[in-house]
């Protein structure tokens, strides 16, 4: 299909018929997906959702928004010039920021990459049963390794070319819909509280009954910075605009991009955690307007959802959720390595060295030795959003810059729109780098301190 031509068809169409057309399309979007439903996602989710319920099911929403228009702005360059965004950097910005960029992002993907090989070895020994001979060392280094070999020949099909890059986006678009779906059975399996709900997502029930009511608990910091942060991480940022290169985006492909982000990223993103925090606030949860414990392991829902599901399918739904999300952002991960590791050394983009950089994060798969590395996973994520705005504010001053977007420079009303949503996503993830670091300097003086003499034996 010449694509060019069928875009061009479709763009005289009515919206409903193109966003239609677009399916059809769609996958860098999902892409974002899969890589953003991780660990960090997960960990955090959990974690919100057993102190406070339902009162954080905006935090999720808010941060995919933001991340949006970010990667929209992102879109809109990258489709305009066709230009590397790393080359751009380097040239228009600064090379020691191109340089900051690409270093930051290969350390966050290395560090992500290591809960995820723990969530993925966990899913896979529900999925079988969840019997304790099998949380033993070698049983899981051998599910380690079979998800590594597994990652690497998807990673492989990609780099194959256009039809190896179909076939990877297909599995990916399956494996996001398909945590939908795992995840809509535990939630409505438990039933949804709908008023609840929409005080949770709208923020009312967390302004009413933290905010102006018994003041923000210290513990709920970091996973809203943690949800934050994983939502739109720096290695997204690097992806994203190489992965719409790499098929060939150009200037026409620009409306598809942004409903490729929203269909494909955005609303997989926001329905997957959203009934994912149901799910752990029905089973696990406190009751409206009170404060719970601090739950870090998603399988603890399992006893409830047993009751009403049966042990064999909740196993089944909460196992093939773990596996499929940590065995999504594996492959996303090992990706963004690939075209992260030929920017950094100068590389040429193709087949064999962007597979053979991508396997640099596989020293993650010591995260199966880890039963469940939560705060590595949360902690990770927040700490990273500190990088984050590095990235941004570059994309900002770029789309500013007639030199470089020529006509695609937003003027007027439109200028105003693009600036005033892109410093306020720097200005959230700012504030939010700030509390996640004082969170977890408060955390670590905690680990460290010695003993009081009341709790001296």
């Amino acid at each position: 299909m010449d694509e060019a031509k069928y875009l061009q068809d479709l763009s005289t169409k009515p919206l409903g018929t193109r966003i239609f057309g677009y399916l059809k399309l769609s996958g860098p979007g999902y892409m974002q997906s899969a890589m953003t439903l991780g660990g960090g996602s997960i960990a955090s989710c959990v974690l919100m959702a057993s102190m406070l319920g339902y009162d954080l099911l905006w935090v999720q929403p808010l941060a995919i928004i933001l991340g949006y228009f970010v990667l929209a702005a992102v879109a809109k360059q990258t489709t305009h010039t066709g230009q590397r965004p790393y080359e751009v950097f380097w040239q228009r910005l600064h090379p020691a920021l191109a340089i900051l960029w690409g270093v930051s992002a290969m350390v966050a993907t290395i560090l992500w990459h290591i809960p995820q090989y723990s969530l993925t070895a966990n899913g896979v020994i529900v999925l079988l049963g969840g019997s304790e001979t099998l949380n033993g060392t070698i049983p899981r280094l051998v599910i380690g390794v079979g998800v590594l070999a597994l990652a690497c020949c998807v990673v492989y099909m990609y780099n194959t070319g256009a039809r190896g890059l179909r076939l990877y986006e297909l599995a990916v678009k399956l494996l996001v819909w398909g945590i939908v779906i795992a995840f809509a059975i535990a939630a409505f399996s438990t039933g949804v509280d709908f008023n609840r709900l929409f005080q949770g997502l709208t923020g009312i029930a967390f302004l009413r009954d933290w905010v102006f009511g018994q003041g923000v608990p210290q513990a709920t910091i970091i996973p809203i910075v943690g949800g934050i942060a994983a939502a739109v991480g720096i290695n997204m940022v690097f992806l994203y605009p190489y992965s719409l290169l790499n098929k060939n985006w150009g200037k026409q492909y620009k409306e598809l991009a942004y409903f490729d982000l929203m269909l494909g990223m955005v609303i997989p993103f926001l329905i997957a955690t959203t009934l994912m925090m149901v799910a752990v606030a029905n089973t696990i949860g406190p009751e409206a307007g009170a404060q719970g414990e601090s739950v870090k392991d998603i399988r603890a829902i399992l006893p409830v959802l047993e009751t009403t599901l049966g042990k064999t399918f909740a196993l089944v739904i909460v196992g093939f959720g773990m596996t499929a999300i940590g065995f999504s952002t594996i492959i996303t991960h090992m990706l963004a390595a690939g075209f992260i590791g030929c920017e950094l050394f100068g590389v040429k983009h193709d087949g064999t060295m962007r597979w053979l950089f991508s396997l640099l994060p596989a020293v993650g798969i010591i995260g199966v030795l880890i039963p469940f590395p939560w705060f590595a996973a949360v902690t990770a994520s927040s700490l990273a959003a500190c990088l984050m705005p590095v990235a941004v504010i570059g994309f900002i001053i770029l789309l500013n810059q007639r030199s470089y977007m020529g006509k695609e420079t937003p003027t007027g009303a439109m200028r105003w729109f693009w600036n005033s949503v892109l410093i306020f996503a720097v200005v959230v993830i700012i504030v939010a780098s700030i509390q996640g670091l004082r969170g977890n300097w408060e955390t670590l003086k905690d680990k460290l301190s010695p003993p009081t003499a009341a709790a001296r034996p």
